[in-house]
């Protein structure tokens, strides 16, 4: 018995010392990633968030760090290609001084590498991954700023419905893990409004000419067109081409299509009185906003909506950070910990943020914008009633 109990003694004492062993001092150094698509179609609002991001790290390191210790940003390309998403990851994970990663921002990039991530401790906070699998997996790292695609979804059927008043729906996706959900979920939304007249049919990210599919569109002759698509290239090159097929139908676009120069200036016009959904609020109308948003402008050049939400994320990874780093020492599940207990956080998104249990944002909206002129102008906020 007594030698049982020695046993069982030094047993608790190893993994006592080893998770001592796990934690570094802060002194050592603090690193934080930012994993995106910052080359390709996706570039824009990526870099978009890379900077909003990197904004708040400075001002964090303006203020004295943490602890007295500088915060040092890392940027990590996955290039909207699934197999770069896990070498981030990996680059990310192996790293000793790595304490959270602001990121992925696209569903089938986060789906990728969620598994790295969450074998490693490492909390990542998404500021657009939509997908509700990522936070249903049962891993405890992964936290987002935005709403899921299944409340994107309703809200999408809701907005058509109501908003557009439309009874038959056209909807194309770019079969991805985001596009293909994002689908999903509408049609089943529309379906429960009792709306059932819907073609669905698939898209190629990149492809240059959806001449051949539009031209089925066409015939199908919907009262909306849901054009579902990663980037805002590929959006523009839709928008135009059902303008000059003469597909009478509201062109509906996705998170993505908010981009003026990849979408409003690369449609040529066509996407004059367009609508797009988002998972930001317009950020000019904020008060709360407004310090960032000129610190933002002065530095980088006009925001769209993707930029905001980064700001804010890479704000709450730091303070969840500078929580765990309090007592001189860090480690990752102390910084997972911390960002679940975020309640009720005020920054400049206008709507104070908490996590559930899942990491999922409570009380999230999805933001709809009409092309007007140069510029998307805010029109409706819904929350799924």
């Amino acid at each position: 018995m007594m030698k049982k109990c020695i046993v069982l003694l030094f047993t608790v004492l190893f993994l006592s010392m080893g998770q001592t062993c796990l934690a570094n001092g802060v002194a050592e150094g603090i690193h934080v990633g930012n994993a995106g698509s910052f080359t390709g179609d996706a570039a824009a609002p990526c870099m978009e968030i890379y900077n909003s991001s990197q904004l708040a790290v400075d001002e964090w390191n303006a203020r004295g760090g943490i602890q007295g210790v500088q915060i040092e940003h890392i940027m990590g390309d996955d290039a909207l290609d699934p197999a770069q998403g896990i070498h981030v990851a990996r680059k990310f994970t192996s790293d000793p001084l790595m304490y959270g990663v602001v990121g992925p921002p696209v569903s089938h990039i986060a789906q990728a590498s969620l598994k790295i991530y969450g074998q490693n401790d490492l909390a990542c906070i998404t500021t657009a991954a939509s997908k509700p699998e990522l936070t249903e997996s049962g891993y405890k790292h992964f936290f987002r700023v935005n709403a899921r695609n299944d409340a994107h979804g309703l809200n999408c059927a809701l907005f058509i419905k109501r908003n557009l008043k439309a009874r038959k729906i056209a909807i194309l996706n770019e079969k991805v893990a985001y596009c293909e959900n994002l689908a999903k979920q509408t049609i089943k939304s529309l379906n429960g409004l009792g709306i059932t007249e819907i073609m669905n049919d698939t898209i190629v990210a990149g492809a240059k000419d959806y001449s051949a599919v539009l031209t089925k569109v066409k015939a199908y002759k919907p009262d909306v067109l849901f054009f579902i698509a990663t980037a805002a290239p590929d959006q523009a090159i839709g928008v135009r081409q059902a303008k000059e097929l003469g597909i009478d139908a509201i062109f509906f676009g996705t998170e993505g299509a908010r981009d003026k120069k990849d979408f409003i200036e690369a449609s040529e016009g066509a996407a004059q009185g367009a609508y797009v959904y988002h998972f930001s609020p317009d950020i000019y109308s904020i008060d709360e906003a407004g310090e960032y948003v000129k610190k933002y402008e002065a530095k980088y050049g006009k925001l769209s909506g993707f930029g905001p939400p980064a700001y804010e994320a890479m704000n709450i990874l730091l303070t969840a950070i500078d929580l765990a780093a309090k007592d001189g020492k860090i480690d990752r599940e102390e910084v997972i910990f911390q960002l679940a207990a975020i309640k009720a956080y005020k920054g400049i998104l206008g709507f104070p943020i908490s996590f559930d249990e899942k990491g999922d944002l409570l009380g999230s909206a999805t933001y709809f914008f009409k092309v007007n002129g140069a510029d998307f102008e805010q029109v409706a906020v819904l929350t799924g009633k």
